[in-house]
């Protein structure tokens, strides 16, 4: 693979019922049946897409959606996608204590393990894309390769750190580099916070319901930006299948898709994407 060659890992976080229930705390019938959609309707709509693609995705699935669907899973594996770790509930690590944070790891762990024949997940996004001062320990000590859930580059990997102290006013002691490589998130390349629309009975949490054709064009921007400055760059996208799965927003997958095969980047699972990148840039 040319080091040069822009890399678009596109990433989808199959959260199904689990985030609504998790980290939103919202169980009536209707909140339940948008995370449904995700695994009847949204997962197999975008596998569709994919397949006839023939592009590869990541698909970060906490395990109790695993539980929940394991037939779409092992697809989604069978098609050669990859399935990363998402937590077991999809709760926020920021919220546990150490006991609980690694008990939710292997949690998820094992439900792979048991529903989809012995799969071992090497890639980690936490719910709600935040992490706890003991996240990168524990995902080092479990022997995960990459992570997904960190801004401090936007198309370039680099080495995770643990033991990082922040004090109130923001002055940072930064811990050492250990070898766990991070896959760069962005709030800006995720559909849920433009798109999706969230209210509970104490009000609107979320307006969301952005233009989908106004989140392509920033979303394409950016694209556009990493292939021109940053060559061999990775894009990594974070769709969420119950958003751009339903209805025509789907379209906007299949452009994304259309001008990254017009720049002449290579489409790959994060998987692939770290380990391009840690075959030219060994730790230490």
């Amino acid at each position: 693979m040319a080091e040069r060659e822009p890399k678009v890992c596109l990433t989808f976080d199959f959260d199904g019922i689990s985030a609504w229930a998790g980290s939103l705390g919202m169980t009536s019938p209707s909140a339940v049946s948008r995370g449904e959609f995700a695994g009847r309707v949204a997962v197999p709509r975008v596998l569709d897409i994919l397949a006839r693609e023939g592009v590869r995705a990541t698909f970060f699935v906490p395990g109790i959606t695993v539980e929940a669907w394991p037939d779409v899973c092992r697809r989604i594996l069978d098609e050669g996608h990859e399935i990363g770790h998402h937590g077991y509930h999809h709760i926020t690590p920021v919220t546990l204590e150490e006991a609980a944070e690694r008990a939710q790891l292997e949690q998820g762990l094992e439900a792979m393990d048991r529903c989809l024949g012995g799969h071992r997940a090497i890639g980690y996004r936490s719910p709600g894309a935040d992490l706890s001062p003991n996240s990168t320990r524990l995902l080092a000590e479990y022997g995960f390769v990459y992570e997904s859930s960190m801004s401090a580059q936007d198309f370039e990997p680099y080495w995770c750190r643990t033991g990082d102290v922040v004090d109130g006013t923001g002055v940072a002691r930064f811990g050492p580099e250990i070898e766990l490589l991070e896959i760069p998130f962005s709030w800006s390349l995720d559909d849920f916070p433009q798109l999706e629309f969230v209210m509970n009975a104490s009000g609107v949490l979320l307006e969301g319901l952005d233009d989908p054709e106004k989140c392509e064009r920033m979303w394409l921007a950016d694209l556009d930006y990493m292939v021109e400055e940053i060559p061999g760059g990775v894009f990594c996208m974070c769709f969420h299948p119950e958003v751009i799965g339903r209805g025509a927003r789907i379209r906007v997958l299949e452009r994304m898709i259309a001008r990254g095969k017009e720049h002449g980047a290579q489409f790959m699972t994060a998987k692939a994407a770290a380990d391009d990148w840690m075959s030219r840039n060994a730790f230490g």
